[in-house]
């Protein structure tokens, strides 16, 4: 259940346009099997985020790290190796 403060939160295109860092926009291959909102969030997020890189995890829906930890888990280290400054992320 949402809490009060979950449903007073606002977060629209002028709020996302002042987040300036890279942002992994993720998407499970399978999640408008479980609703017709996530690819539409997930369109909606691209437009807005300045940085977004999408990204779209094949064989899971919303339970993304559940369905396919393996996978999930590469698109992080991918992500934080191209945006971590130059930095090396070892396994």
């Amino acid at each position: 259940m949402p809490t009060p403060a979950l449903r007073e939160w606002s977060f629209g295109p002028a709020e996302a346009a002042r987040v300036t860092q890279p942002a992994l926009v993720v998407l499970g291959s399978e999640s408008g099997e479980v609703s017709p909102v996530f690819p539409a969030r997930h369109e909606l997020q691209l437009a807005w985020l300045p940085k977004a890189e999408p990204f779209v995890l094949p064989s899971a829906n919303h339970l993304l790290h559940l369905q396919n930890p393996d996978g999930m888990a590469e698109a992080l280290v991918g992500f934080a190796g191209r945006h971590a400054g130059g930095g090396q992320i070892s396994r």
